[in-house]
Parts: structure tokens; C-alpha cells; sequence
């Protein structure tokens, strides 16, 4: 086997740690913030996608809508996200960040940002642009392998 071709192999076995590090390292940040990490998720991808349905975040994040959907009622009942009427789709509305929304995510990735800054620190932005273009080209692999969250498929 090729040396590239056993590079990227151990590339790719990285993933799964490093996701599940991120993900603990995101859950201690959210201590005393009220959320879990997959309402921080949803917070996230209406903060920097805009406003959704559901069924949109969902696909968007790559997650069940039901889970999306409990994450969003969280999300409204704490006042951060807003629903507003989808002319499109009667029954699906649009939800939005509020105000206090748009606030507490802005502090939630002022506090994850400070603690990134001293790896930034460690790693060439030049590096960062070649990890990001390695790990795109991956994402477009192995596309054929994605599935509707909602309905998923066998495997293979």
C-alpha cells in the first residue's frame, strides 16, 4: 500500500477522538449555560445559516428532525429562538434567533473561541487551508454513503 494512501487511512481513524474530545470540550463550555450540545448545535446553525424550519436545521446538521425538534422547543422555551410564519409550508414554521439569542450564542463562541486561540497559536493558517481542503475532498467521497436522517438506509 502506498505511504499516502496509509497517511490519509490514519488521518481518517483520527476523526472519531478528536470528535468526541471536541464534543466533551463543547458540553464543559456549556456548563451553567442552560443547553446541551445539541441545542448549542441548533443555536449554531441558525446564528450562522439564518433562520430555519425544523426540517431544514435538521438536514442541515445532519440530524434527526425529532431530535432537532426537541432541541428547538428547549430553544424556545428559554426565550432564544423565535417562530415565525413559513409561507412556503403552513405546519413548518421558521425559527429564528432572538435578540437574546443572537447574545447568548455570540458569549457561547466568545468562551470557545478563548479557549482555541493558544492552539491557533500552534498551527499555520496555511496548514489549517490544507486540513480543510484534505477533509472537504473526504466529505465528497464518501457522499454516496449519506443518508436522510429521518429515514435512513442500509448500509452498503
Amino acid at each position: 500500500m502506498p505511504a499516502s494512501d496509509i497517511a490519509l487511512y490514519d488521518l481518517l481513524q483520527t476523526i472519531r477522538p478528536l470528535h468526541r474530545r471536541v464534543a466533551r470540550s463543547v458540553a464543559s463550555h456549556l456548563e451553567g449555560a442552560g443547553i446541551g450540545v445539541g441545542a448549542r448545535a441548533v443555536l449554531a446553525c441558525l446564528a450562522e445559516g439564518g433562520p430555519a424550519t425544523v426540517p431544514q436545521a435538521g438536514r442541515a446538521l445532519f440530524l434527526p428532525r425529532q431530535n432537532v425538534q426537541k432541541w428547538m422547543d428547549e430553544l424556545l422555551a428559554a426565550g432564544l429562538v423565535a417562530k415565525h410564519p413559513n409561507p412556503a409550508h403552513r405546519r413548518s414554521p421558521v425559527a429564528a434567533l432572538t435578540d437574546k439569542g443572537t447574545a447568548f450564542f455570540e458569549r457561547i463562541r466568545a468562551r470557545e473561541q478563548a479557549f482555541l486561540a493558544p492552539l491557533a497559536l500552534d498551527i499555520d493558517a496555511g496548514d489549517v487551508e490544507a486540513a480543510a481542503r484534505v477533509l472537504s475532498a473526504c466529505l465528497a467521497h464518501f457522499a454516496a454513503y449519506e443518508d436522510d436522517p429521518d429515514r435512513p438506509g442500509p448500509f452498503g
